[in-house]
């Protein structure tokens, strides 16, 4: 696995449909056969990477190379975001994304069937978008445009509905050992919130694994997934929204365009003035940021680390490298939703 060159990471920002898929997994679920009760949770965080250290306890075995470069543990992207905080404050990802979350504007709904949640063979987790639209969440997320704490309907007796016409028909098959779910490979068609203010990102995760401390009131601390992002999901979603970001904060930072070089009217020391002097790289020097100049400068500095879709279309049997590992936390409460047909 090759790991971002730490002198060089200076940006990059993003971070559950989600439907997982497996068609047996490897940690001991069997291809089909899922047996049990089901258990409802609606998840309460989506964690983020803020250092290398977390970026590694976040981190899986994706590509099951045990002995990769950096002991079995893929995390690219999470170690890339890790340093992020450190080059840009401004940019708080985790903020938009809690925000996101608290608000109800991200709903990520899961069922773990199991025969116990202690201990079991044969156990499955399914993941499914919210429906977000009023009425659809009880209770309302905020009291009212004043609430600035919201999370109402995270408290472990919320109502909710599953998004109409998204996947509900894919599961992640597993075991439950001491409490912890742990299945995979599959496919989880990971949603995140790069700005409060925008729609959730879809962004499948290939070859996904999970490991969720389960218990009858939702996932504890601890509780990861993880996976790889195709690199054309980087740059045909990710990068966008990076483009949208940085934006508004050179907007806020530097005033309105057009802007004159050197200082490009930026505030000293500001998150806008760091952002174009890492992001305005086209000759001359103009004092905006371009797509094309968001998507040169971070494929120069994170690659792809993981072959994990063959030209067949199967898991890595091409030997090229297309996705980028990426590991997060999750966390969960318990929560009421007329579940699918499975």
């Amino acid at each position: 696995m090759r790991l971002v060159n730490r002198s060089t990471v200076l940006f990059l920002g993003s971070i559950v449909s989600t439907g997982l898929v497996a068609c047996g997994g490897d940690d001991g679920g069997g291809d089909d056969v899922i047996e049990g009760t089901d258990n409802l949770y609606v998840v309460s965080k989506v964690q983020l990477p803020a250092s290398a250290n977390e970026a590694t306890s976040l981190g899986l075995d994706i590509d099951g190379v045990a002995g990769d470069s950096n002991m079995g543990i893929d995390n690219q992207l999470g170690t890339f975001l890790g340093s992020l905080r450190g080059i840009a404050p401004g940019l708080n990802l985790q903020m938009s994304l809690d925000e996101s979350v608290d608000k109800g504007t991200l709903v990520l709904l899961s069922n773990v069937k199991a025969t116990a949640l202690d201990n079991a063979s044969n156990a499955g987790m399914w993941v499914y978008i919210g429906d977000t639209t009023d009425g659809t969440i009880t209770p309302a997320p905020c009291t009212d445009m004043n609430d600035t704490v919201c999370r109402h309907h995270l408290d472990g007796s919320g109502m909710f509905a599953v998004k109409a016409g998204t996947a509900t028909d894919t599961k992640l098959a597993g075991t439950v050992m001491a409490g912890t779910f742990k299945g995979g490979p599959g496919t989880i068609n990971l949603q995140l919130s790069l700005n409060a203010g925008s729609p959730p990102l879809d962004l499948p995760l290939q070859q996904a694994r999970a490991e969720i401390k389960v218990s009858a009131t939702g996932f504890a601390t601890g509780s990861k997934l993880g996976g790889g992002i195709k690199q054309s999901d980087i740059e045909g979603k990710i990068h966008p929204a990076i483009e949208a970001i940085v934006d508004d904060l050179v907007m806020r930072d530097c005033g309105a365009a057009p802007r004159t070089p050197p200082t490009c009217g930026c505030m000293s020391g500001s998150t806008g003035a760091s952002v174009l002097s890492f992001l305005d790289t086209a000759a001359p020097k103009d004092c905006d940021i371009s797509l094309a100049e968001v998507t040169s400068t971070l494929n120069s500095l994170l690659t792809t680390d993981m072959d994990l879709l063959g030209g067949d279309g199967m898991p890595g049997t091409d030997g090229v490298n297309d996705s980028v590992s990426l590991g997060i936390g999750v966390q969960a409460v318990k929560g009421t939703y007329t579940l699918p047909a499975q």
